[in-house]
Formats: C-alpha cells, sequence, structure tokens
C-alpha cells in the first residue's frame, strides 16, 4: 500500500514513471537464502555474496560433468578437485544444501544439487579454478 502511494506521489511530482518503476523493481529485490553448513563462510563483496571454504577461505566451485546429487570427480580429479567434506557431526541438510554420498562412501555437500569443491592449492586473493577446462565455475548463491 505505501509502494502505491510513494509510487503516486513520485509520478504527480514529474519525476516520471521510470522512477517510479525503479523504485519498485528496489523494493521487490529478491531474498537471498544465504543459510549453510558451517564448513562454508559466505562473505558480501560488492553486493554480492560469495561462498568460501571457512577453513582455508579458498571460493568453492561447481563442475558441469556432475549430475544433480551425483559426483563424477573421483581418483586423480579427486585430490584436485577436492570433495567439500560433510563434518561427522552434521547429519541435516541446511537450507539449499544437501548432503550427498559419494561412490567411496565419504559424504560431500552439494548445493541446490551440484556437488561442490575447493582446488587444491588455490589461491584466496586470485583463484585459478573458475573456467578450467570450461566445465569449473565458481559456487554462486
Amino acid at each position: 500500500m505505501r509502494l502505491t502511494a510513494l509510487a503516486f506521489i513520485i509520478g504527480t511530482l514529474g519525476l516520471g514513471l521510470a522512477g517510479s518503476q525503479t523504485f519498485a523493481a528496489a523494493a521487490k529485490k529478491p531474498q537471498l537464502d544465504i543459510s549453510h553448513p558451517g564448513t562454508v563462510a559466505i562473505i558480501e563483496q560488492n553486493d554480492t555474496y560469495k561462498y568460501r571454504h571457512a577453513e582455508t577461505g579458498f571460493p568453492l566451485y561447481v563442475s558441469d560433468r556432475d549430475k544433480p546429487g551425483v559426483s563424477t570427480c573421483v581418483a586423480g580429479c579427486a585430490r584436485a578437485w577436492v570433495p567439500l567434506a560433510v563434518d561427522a557431526a552434521d547429519k541435516n541438510n541446511v537450507g539449499s544444501w544437501t548432503i550427498i554420498k559419494r561412490d567411496d562412501g565419504t559424504r560431500q555437500w552439494a548445493y541446490k544439487g551440484q556437488p561442490v569443491y575447493t582446488l587444491f592449492h588455490d589461491n584466496v586473493e586470485k583463484p585459478i579454478g573458475n573456467g578450467v577446462e570450461g566445465v569449473w565455475h565458481f559456487l554462486e548463491p
């Protein structure tokens, strides 16, 4: 109700319809679910959120090769692209984060179904994994 009244006032003051649409669009910005497991940190940077590994600060990645809920990164791949492990104490999903079971029996976090990884020897300030082989990408909320 207040938004409609404010849009009307802005329009009658000669600020134009574009001004009221911009205000209305900003007021309707969707809320982001930023819940996450304890092994994940979330930082706000330039008005966007970024997920990081809580202990190392490394960025988190997803692979286009994975299927929802299934990691295809095994053996040598999993040594370079380290699966984001689920702590033994973690028993439940957290928001959009789910626990998946890998082929080797270990548990890994997945975000919206996509298995999540860190890159071994990545760089916190200048990450090197985004775009590798055209299939690895930063995890974005």
